[in-house]
């Protein structure tokens, strides 16, 4: 179902040639990001003026409209807040922004400022990274019972690389800290590292590093210096070259337990990203230890129960805002390649084999590995989502074609 929502007919009629345009857009903008729970804010340039646009529940609506016209301009004053040079609108840039509000949700979130050039200028999206929402262990991520306990049981292990694969905006981030807030809470305490890009949250206990290629510090390179610093537990943000996955594998085969994610489908697709990584086999079956991949599904609205396509402003459910789902919950499934695993030793055999993708995949669902899609029927028959939903997160399945 399309989503649209007028957020406030006050950001459509600011005053773009008032002196305080910018500074009042802004203040205006953020707050109502906040209280329709949006996930991340994108003023999108046309012509004569901004789309502002919302992402909630994974999902992009067009909230309002910011006029153009004046020398004022809110994107740059968000550039501002974020210490970013205006001078440079015409290249890409990243910043953290510096920015506060009376109303004590504002407290709770920190948010990072993405600036790209367009030929209406720069379009900015500000993600929101809430503090309260980033899971504080792993019964709270309200996995399926059998992927909560080997999450956990993966937690006491010393070695070996656990993967997170699914698409940005997966929830694997969200997975990760769960799973390091679980390990600094253990006794005896753990020496834990993680290598971000950027730090979205921080974690007490634990050591954590951003990245800075012009200095330097890469992915693979900061890896390597953290495996020297008498560490246990290593977070690798992402698995995105041959040189920061052959540094994880390794440190992983040394005595480190190495959280990372990989930007693949399934399991099956991210064993395939390995090898085409240049990963043998053989350091696969020896240094990955789990896969895990993960999915959000936008939950059927529990007040309206909505079935019409399509709604009017007068009636839309206040709650979900006419759209028919409100929050989101997490479907995945865990592969262990240690042993116990009958589906991971089909896979890894497979592997061996020089099988494709596919055949990985049906050689899996045959060894009685419960797929993304397998799970999220279980989750549409309880009422939970519904068919809809996962067909827009999950496309069809094999057993569909």
């Amino acid at each position: 179902m399309k989503q649209s929502f007028s957020v406030s007919s006050r950001l459509s009629t600011l005053d773009p040639k008032d002196a305080n345009f910018a500074v009042d857009a802004v203040d205006l903008l953020l707050p109502m990001a906040l209280a329709r729970g949006a996930s991340d804010v994108h003023l999108q340039p046309r012509e004569n003026g901004w789309d502002v646009l919302f992402r909630i529940d994974g999902v992009l609506s067009v909230a309002d409209s910011l006029p153009r016209g004046g020398s004022s301009d809110p994107v740059t004053r968000l550039m501002v807040l974020a210490g970013l040079p205006t001078y440079r609108s015409s290249q890409p840039m990243e910043g953290r922004l510096n920015w506060a509000s009376a109303d004590s949700d504002a407290q709770d979130v920190s948010m990072r400022l993405g600036v790209f050039p367009t030929v209406h200028g720069p379009r900015a999206v500000v993600r929101v990274l809430r503090r309260g929402d980033m899971f504080d262990s792993i019964a709270a991520l309200q996995m399926p019972g059998d992927v909560s306990t080997r999450l956990q049981e993966l937690c006491n292990h010393t070695d070996g690389a656990v993967l997170l694969s699914g698409p940005a905006g997966s929830g694997k981030t969200t997975t990760m800290y769960a799973m390091l807030r679980h390990i600094a809470s253990m006794i005896p305490r753990r020496s834990v590292m993680t290598i971000e890009d950027p730090v979205e949250t921080v974690i007490d206990s634990i050591s954590q590093s951003e990245l800075d290629p012009s200095a330097g510090m890469t992915l693979a390179s900061a890896l390597r210096s953290a495996v020297r610093q008498d560490s246990e537990v290593l977070l690798v943000s992402e698995v995105r070259d041959p040189e920061t996955a052959e540094a994880a594998l390794q440190a992983s085969l040394t005595g480190h337990l190495v959280f990372s994610s990989l930007h693949a489908t399934d399991v099956s697709a991210s064993l395939r990203r390995l090898v085409q990584l240049g990963i043998p086999n053989y350091v696969l079956r020896s240094g990955v230890r789990a896969v895990i991949a993960q999915r959000l599904l936008r939950c059927v609205c529990p007040t309206c129960r909505a079935e019409s396509e399509s709604t009017t402003e007068g009636d839309a459910c206040p709650e979900c805002l006419g759209s028919g789902y409100r929050g989101r919950i997490a479907v995945a499934h865990c592969v262990c390649f240690d042993g116990s695993d009958p589906v991971g030793e089909a896979l890894s055999d497979a592997l061996e084999s020089g099988a494709s993708a596919v055949q990985m995949r049906r050689l899996a669902v045959e060894a009685g590995d419960l797929d993304l899609h397998a799970r999220a029927r279980q989750l549409v028959e309880s009422g939970i989502t519904d068919e809809a939903e996962v067909y827009r997160v999950l496309g069809r399945s094999a057993q569909d074609h």
